[in-house]
């Protein structure tokens, strides 16, 4: 049962990557026996490993489900406390919406041989880059501790190679690996300072990634021409006694951050079923007469890489909930704001519940936040504490409004139609609010045009590399679908173009195409993009990027393959076929890429915000680069009314 799928442009069966078979059948599991006495054999069932089979294929269906629902439950039923150790709801919709997207990219990253290596980004990719951000939390300063345990890790890695290519014998091979998983951590942990913790906080880290990458080297093997299986239960076991030990052993790591015990676990297992299985079992892979492109993490959200983290973490999950931890975020965190309208919707349900002052409380800090992100996207000076909404081009009495609104807070009430009326006039501040930000917002067709610009100017120079390779390959239609340079040609348009938009949205804050729009991506309040709401928001133009990656690749193919068979006669005016081919291709293409804009450009007409799916989602906006303000009159002073006293409680 493979667990690479088949894509779409005919690459050869060597298709796989990471663990490319997570339940390997036995070939037991159905016996011919001789018996005595008759001439031909029966066939025999083995109801033993006929229920180990049955098992492990349920197993293997239901786990991934099962490992979404527990990373749903970690990061919304604990909110702060998920967020406070770096696996926050973004991280969630990056492995889970986001991974699903971006099925189709791989990114190929180096020839061995007449064989391709390369990486999937939802396989493997998207794992390890959310495990590596997490060091902001397991081992500050990040960058320190992350460039530690990376350079370890490679070393572990070589050396636990050279083991496997110079060692014969089985069993030297182990202990070999033995000793290299055991040395790395310690020595470590001898030649970092003592001081600070980070690199104690590492040696264990690497201590808990090398005990999975010793495990998953002792249960996986290389099938040459297939890939990288394990056989089931054995892949259960890695991840599931990380996840345990993680827990237990972080009173000694992170004394009094135990929760830490959660992402340190998602690390070592994602990195280390990629070192034990990619790494340490892809040579055996290589010698082979027919080409393959390997791709690490190529099953996508069904291969090991992707779901041994998760299952590590889910099992530190669980564990931590059994010991009856604490679900208080770690201390040191500072909790991300609600939006102004979800703080609106807070106290509107607070109101509901007939808690009024808390009520009254919410809908004024919702409607002072409100101005406070209206004067970042207007780019307004800051105003005086007690008048937020002063510089904003608004009349006068939305100053006096805010100043009542908050006096009345502060003096809090008994009277629900009283807190029912202050909240309506937040509501009224919010939603002047958003229509002052909404000339900032990039439209959605300044946007659909920046975004065909981007597209053009990454699909041109692969449009000319699959030309070129198609005329010059040789062997006809077939032998060029199935060719490894070929797919990986038009599977590393998918990924690269896929980088293209985080890596300039990351480093510049924008692309060519929203550079000539006069547009740039930031997060709420104005701040500059991270990478983890960049890998996020991107993952959902993945979809687009395959359709046009495999349906221009096929259709360049028939343009540009010599050769081919007769012309067909349309009314007497002669075609080609591969011409005819080529134009349902490019029809499909058409079609495909008009559908997802269309429900893109809807998204953004229809949100307040003016935002796509992907942007809901990691929280950006696409804004203007400067808009002009018109000048407001200075505003008068605010006017309070009479604020009635609470009247005093009975009882």
């Amino acid at each position: 049962m493979p667990n690479g799928s088949e894509l779409p442009l005919g690459l050869p069966s060597r298709l796989g990557g990471g663990t490319t078979e997570r339940v390997r059948y036995s070939h037991e599991t159905f016996r011919r026996t001789a018996v005595i006495g008759r001439p031909r054999a029966r066939v025999v069932i083995d109801p033993g490993q006929l229920a180990t089979d049955i098992v492990g294929n349920a197993i293997s269906l239901a786990l991934p489900g099962l490992l979404w629902a527990a990373v749903f439950l970690l990061a919304f039923e604990h909110g702060s406390f998920s967020a406070s150790i770096g696996l926050s709801r973004r991280t969630f919709w990056l492995l889970l919406p986001g991974a699903i997207a971006s099925t189709f990219g791989n990114l190929p990253l180096v020839p061995i041989g007449s064989d391709i290596v390369g990486i999937g980004l939802s396989g493997a990719l998207f794992s390890i880059l959310v495990g590596l951000l997490t060091f902001e939390y397991l081992a500050p300063p990040a960058r320190q501790s992350l460039r530690l345990y990376l350079v370890a890790v490679a070393a572990l890695a070589a050396v636990g190679l050279l083991v496997v290519l110079v060692v014969a014998k089985p069993w030297e091979m182990t202990v070999g690996i033995l000793a290299v998983v055991a040395a790395v951590p310690v020595a470590v942990y001898l030649i970092t300072p003592s001081s600070g913790g980070s690199g104690s906080r590492v040696a264990f880290l690497l201590a808990l990634t090398g005990g999975v990458v010793l495990l998953t080297f002792l249960f996986s093997s290389a099938i040459p021409g297939v890939g990288i299986t394990e056989s089931f239960p054995e892949y259960l076991l890695p991840p599931i006694a990380v996840g345990v030990v993680a827990v237990l052993a972080a009173p000694l790591a992170w004394r009094g951050q135990e929760a830490l015990a959660l992402p340190a676990a998602f690390v070592a297992g994602t990195i280390g079923v990629l070192v034990g299985a990619d790494v340490l079992r892809q040579p055996p892979l290589y010698p082979s007469t027919q080409p393959g492109l390997y791709i690490i993490g190529g099953a996508g959200v069904f291969d090991l890489v992707y779901l041994s983290g998760l299952l590590a973490l889910a099992t530190a999950f669980v564990a931590h909930r059994v010991l009856a931890r604490s679900w208080e975020p770690v201390r040191g965190f500072r909790p991300s704001s609600p939006t102004p309208v979800g703080r609106l919707a807070r106290a509107f349900r607070s109101g509901v519940r007939g808690q009024l002052s808390a009520s009254l409380t919410g809908a004024a800090l919702a409607s002072r936040e409100a101005a406070t992100q209206a004067r970042q996207l207007l780019s307004v000076a800051e105003p005086p504490p007690d008048r937020p909404w002063q510089g904003l081009p608004v009349p006068g009495w939305v100053v006096a409004d805010q100043a009542n609104l908050e006096a009345v807070a502060r003096v809090g009430t008994t009277d629900g139609r009283e807190s029912f009326r202050s909240w309506l006039m937040a509501r009224s501040l919010v939603q002047l609010s958003i229509h002052l930000g909404s000339r900032r917002f990039g439209s959605a067709f300044h946007r659909t045009l920046a975004y065909g610009i981007d597209l053009v100017i990454v699909t041109v120079p692969a449009v000319i590399v699959w030309a070129h390779l198609a005329a010059t390959l040789g062997g006809g239609y077939a032998a060029i679908s199935a060719s490894v340079p070929y797919n990986a040609a038009v599977y590393g348009y998918i990924s690269l173009s896929f980088l293209y938009f985080v890596i300039l949205e990351r480093v510049v804050g924008t692309t060519p195409g929203k550079w000539l729009m006069g547009l740039m991506v930031r997060e709420r309040g104005m701040r500059w993009p991270a990478l983890l709401p960049l890998l996020l928001r991107n993952s959902f133009r993945v979809p687009t990027l395959s359709i046009l990656g495999v349906g221009l690749g096929i259709a360049v193919e028939f343009v540009f393959v010599p050769g081919g068979s007769s012309p067909v006669s349309f009314g007497g005016l002669l075609v080609p076929p591969g011409a005819l081919t080529a134009f349902f291709f490019a029809v499909f293409v058409i079609l495909g890429v008009g559908l997802l804009g269309v429900i893109g450009y809807l998204a953004i007409a229809a949100t307040s915000e003016r935002q796509r799916c992907g942007d809901l989602l990691a929280g950006t906006w696409v804004v203007l680069r400067a808009t002009p303000l018109r000048p407001s009159r200075p505003a008068p002073a605010p006017v309070p009314v009479p604020v009635p006293s609470a009247p005093a409680s009975s009882g």
